[in-house]
């Protein structure tokens, strides 16, 4: 693993202040590597990013990596960081639907609300648990929910 992937993955799972940042970065590069850039563009990232960083395109390796730890921590985590679940969902890798699936069980209503905005990708496949939290929820989540689930079934109508 690249070296600055690797402080990057050990700064965004550490509780010091830059970790928000790190997730930033972290999920920037999730979402780089599955985009098709023509050569030479780098979609953006020179702007968000280190110079080192913009550059650098995760392997398939760092990618899964990168994935299983943020997700190992946040199956971990009592208190469940929004923004963990915001880079993992720049992934859009299937294998963090269960992840998801738990953190939008959470009380925590920025946390369930980042879920529901990861499970959204994942329709038709996510459908039970956005359902399940469109009855069970609470508060804008359910409300999330329930527009989610109006807008999947019109879509799956078309």
């Amino acid at each position: 693993m690249m070296t600055a992937v690797h402080d990057l993955l050990a700064t965004a799972l550490s509780r010091r202040v830059a970790s928000t940042d790190a997730l930033g970065a972290l999920g920037l590069l999730l979402e780089a590597a599955r985009a098709t850039q023509p050569a030479g563009d780098d979609g953006g990232l020179a702007d968000l990013l280190p110079p080192e960083l913009a550059r650098h395109r995760l392997t398939d390796t760092e990618r899964r990596k990168v994935i299983a730890e943020l997700s190992r921590t946040l199956r971990r985590q009592r208190t469940l960081n929004h923004s963990l679940i915001w880079a993992l969902n720049k992934s859009a890798d299937p294998v963090i639907l269960p992840v998801l699936e738990r953190a939008l069980k959470s009380e925590q209503q920025d946390a369930a609300s980042e879920a529901l905005n990861g499970l959204a990708l994942f329709w038709p496949d996510s459908a039970a648990a956005v359902e399940h939290a469109a009855q069970s929820g609470q508060g804008d989540v359910k409300a999330q929910a329930q527009d989610l689930l109006e807008r999947g079934r019109q879509a799956d109508n078309k």
